[in-house]
């Protein structure tokens, strides 16, 4: 944890809970929770840069900038390979590892950062998340997490004051689900 921020993560898991709060303008009520918001870079990227033409992108990547030191970028393994994937040689073998690295590549990413904390960096990690596959993948902490789906976490912070409609669900998430 860097020095200037001692306050336990949040972290957002995937584009699913950043998307859900854009839509509904959302996106500073997570400064309520009072913990360092993390955004791993496959998250970020993902959400704002893959496709920067996709509804929110640019709200969701203004945010992240005009709010400093309150979010936390953080770079992973995961991140640095797909970032090294898409410098290389667009052959169908490379293409077909980029698209395998996007598939739940957030997820991972967030793995990737909460398996790197020992318990004297934190006392807990809180994951706000969408992907309900993301609890498996998260086993081998060694710290303790709590997993939060979107809904949840804003009716948390409605509870220490702030009363915020629910999130509602963007078109792309819908759309997924629904296949």
């Amino acid at each position: 944890m860097p020095a200037h921020d001692k306050r336990d993560p949040v972290v957002i898991a995937d584009t699913g809970p950043l998307l859900r709060l854009a839509a509904a303008g959302l996106l500073d009520t997570m400064r309520l929770s009072n913990r360092q918001i993390v955004i791993v870079d496959m998250v970020e990227y993902e959400a704002c840069h893959r496709h920067p033409d996709k509804p929110f992108a640019h709200e969701i990547l203004a945010w992240i900038e005009r709010s400093g030191t309150a979010v936390r970028r953080v770079e992973t393994t995961e991140g640095i390979a797909y970032a090294a994937l898409l410098e290389r040689e667009k052959t169908p073998e490379n293409v077909a590892k980029l698209k395998r690295l996007q598939r739940d590549g957030g997820e991972r990413a967030v793995r990737d950062y909460v398996e790197e904390l020992a318990p004297s960096d934190v006392r807990s990690v809180q994951v706000v998340y969408e992907n309900p596959n993301l609890q498996t993948l998260l086993l081998a902490s060694r710290v303790p997490v709590e997993l939060v789906a979107t809904e949840r976490f804003l009716h948390t912070l409605a509870g220490r004051g702030h009363h915020a409609p629910s999130p509602p669900e963007p078109p792309a998430l819908h759309a997924r689900r629904h296949r």
